[in-house]
């Protein structure tokens, strides 16, 4: 510490010596008694202006001692017992120490209250300032994940028109496609099976208008019958490209058609149910519900190893409902790794999407599979 604060002012020091000197010698010539207490009182007064503790102590300390000191030199008043000017001794010292005994102990409450209020400013500013820094973190992590934020709902909007700009794509694609196959196989049975239908009549005629040769004759039937497989095939091929027998029939026949010449290829045995179909059926409906039992069928013949099939086609006023099951070993939906599935899947979801439909396909392994499509019709809900 240095001298400022730990040596009183030097005036204290004077004032508070040359008091007590005086007060002393007038205690030595006059019995004060009492008095003479409160007369140091003011000696300790002035020493409590220190803010040091050790000096009003060491002030009181002094008096106390002159208080005894001139009790034992000064002079005795005639007619006073000595237990009086004893007793006016005591209360003397009672008189100087008890207020500053009670006046440092209220400084040093006052200075540890000062401290405790320092440290608690402390305190305060150093929370204050942790707060400060906690917020502005805050604050930051909060812009941070505004524009995090902002980009990804940038992304997620361009993703969502990416979407849309796929599947208004992949509808396009469909339309041409389905167009597409309507003109080939209109050009196929309209054209080349009708030239092939002539070629063959001509081979026949020509066949009979021959001289009669066997070799002849024999190569002319061989051809005649590669003529009407070719045009047996053509027709086929024209059917699988679009059945003109949808357009013209209807959708429970095209179907029927198409299921004796799956069960002729393959083998398996499909029956065909439909029931309360709407008369007529809208076209674009007709073709998807076609394609999509034209699309389970394939898979079945495929993949699912089955013996039968069964095709259902259930009509309501609110809409239509396909239902293909097959007996097959089945699968597990989400564990399906063969792109080619995938791919006739998304297919089929993308045609009955186009129709404002809903597709579901149930399978397990040993349980056969199920896809069941419900596409409503004008005026009803999906």
């Amino acid at each position: 510490m240095n001298k400022t604060t730990t040596i009183p002012d030097p005036r204290l020091i004077a004032a508070t010596s040359t008091l007590a000197a005086g007060l002393f010698v007038l205690d030595l010539w006059l019995p004060l008694g009492v008095a003479v207490g409160v007369l140091y009182w003011g000696v300790v007064l002035i020493a409590l202006a220190s803010p040091q503790r050790w000096f009003p102590l060491t002030v009181t300390g002094a008096c106390s001692i002159l208080i005894i000191v001139g009790a034992l030199l000064g002079p005795i008043h005639s007619g006073v017992p000595l237990w009086m000017a004893v007793t006016n001794r005591l209360l003397s010292l009672l008189v100087i120490w008890v207020p500053v005994v009670v006046f440092l102990e209220r400084r040093r409450g006052v200075e540890a209250l000062r401290r405790a209020y320092d440290e608690l400013e402390r305190r305060v500013e150093e929370r204050t300032a942790e707060l400060v820094k906690a917020n502005q973190a805050l604050e930051a992590e909060i812009a941070e994940r505004k524009r995090a934020e902002a980009s990804l709902w940038e992304t997620q909007h361009a993703l969502e028109q990416n979407r849309w700009q796929l599947r208004a794509l992949a509808a396009q694609l469909l339309t041409a496609q389905d167009d597409e196959r309507r003109r080939i196989s209109r050009e196929l049975h309209d054209d080349l099976n009708q030239r092939l239908a002539m070629l063959a009549v001509e081979i026949e005629t020509f066949q009979q208008r021959l001289p009669s040769s066997k070799l002849i004759a024999e190569k002319l039937r061989s051809l005649h019958e590669q003529v009407v497989e070719l045009s047996d095939d053509v027709r086929h091929l024209a059917y699988q490209f679009h059945p003109s027998i949808l357009d013209d029939l209807g959708l429970p026949i095209a179907l029927q058609r198409y299921i004796e010449d799956f069960s002729t290829r393959t083998g398996i045995n499909v029956t065909l149910v439909h029931k309360d179909l709407p008369d007529p059926l809208p076209q674009d409906i007709a073709s998807c519900l076609y394609r999509v039992a034209q699309e389970s069928l394939g898979n079945v013949a495929k993949h699912a190893h089955a013996s039968h099939a069964a095709v259902e086609l259930l009509g309501s006023e609110t809409g239509v409902r396909l239902s293909v099951r097959d007996s097959g070993v089945g699968f597990d939906p989400t564990k399906v790794k063969q792109p080619l599935i995938c791919l006739g899947f998304t297919s089929m979801k993308e045609r009955v999407r186009l129709v404002n439909g809903r597709l579901e396909v149930k399978s397990s392994p040993g349980q056969g599979t199920e896809v069941r499509i419900w596409i409503p019709l004008a005026g009803s809900s999906p």
